[in-house]
């Protein structure tokens, strides 16, 4: 098992490191301190969601370099020939949907990448594969909530509100009746909503930009001491 021993300086300057998310080092940096405090490395793999593997060789590092061993050093002289490989292949297959070669999910992870290389003879590491996606362009972000291919038309949806108005109307013709409507509004499936590598969008949609709107139109129907609200939403 892998234990490290720090000193008060080692204690200071990786407690620094690990408060600093944009560096490189800082999960690392995490590593060695939850070693410091007892934690094995499947037990710190698992609750950071790393290889085993991951963690020794970092601890490794560590121990033998210091924290100057926690930052990853690149060779200066020209790309290796796996490396060149697996950016290749990955621009050919990431574009397509994981469906398409068998897996039951529709967005590419690191693991999944790493499962195909594998299939195709390359056998490539998860740090390979992250950093050929990352000079590719590709980000790992959550899947757009985006309109279903098979949606009403907003024709469709209008014919559809309107045969619930006459039916509330023969309803309230019989005698009093109660009508209630689902808001959902606050419906969230964000549990459910997967992420994965996708391609980056160049320039990033402003949200603060003066875009044309559609009217917003409501209607209120009254019968008796009824009243029904109908809004149109409008599209940008």
């Amino acid at each position: 098992m892998i234990k490290v021993n720090l000193s008060e300086a080692d204690l200071l300057e990786l407690t620094r490191l690990k408060s600093q998310p944009s560096s490189e080092a800082s999960e690392r940096a995490l590593m060695v301190l939850m070693n410091h405090e007892g934690k094995s490395p499947p037990e710190i793999a698992k609750l950071l969601k790393r290889n085993p593997h991951t963690v020794r060789d970092w601890l490794k590092r560590f121990r033998e370099n210091g924290v100057t061993g926690l930052y990853r050093n690149y060779s200066p002289g020209r790309p290796s020939s796996l490396r060149q490989e697996v950016e290749s292949k990955i621009e050919e297959i990431i574009e397509s949907s994981p469906e398409d070669h068998g897996y039951p999910v529709s967005l590419w992870t690191v693991l999944l990448l790493k499962d195909f290389l594998k299939k195709t003879n390359i056998l490539a590491s998860e740090d390979t594969i992250e950093r050929a996606l990352k000079k590719k362009e590709y980000r790992y972000k959550r899947s757009a909530k985006t309109v279903p291919v098979k949606a009403p038309t907003k024709k469709e949806k209008k014919k559809v509100v309107s045969s619930i108005v006459e039916k509330i109307k023969r309803e309230l013709a019989k005698g009093p009746c109660e009508v209630f409507a689902l808001d959902e509004s606050h419906f969230s499936t964000e549990p459910y909503v997967v992420s994965g590598w996708q391609k980056k969008l160049w320039p990033p949609h402003d949200p603060n930009s003066e875009q044309k709107r559609a009217d917003h139109s409501v209607w209120l129907l009254e019968f008796s001491d009824k009243k029904i609200l109908l809004e149109e939403c409008p599209c940008r």
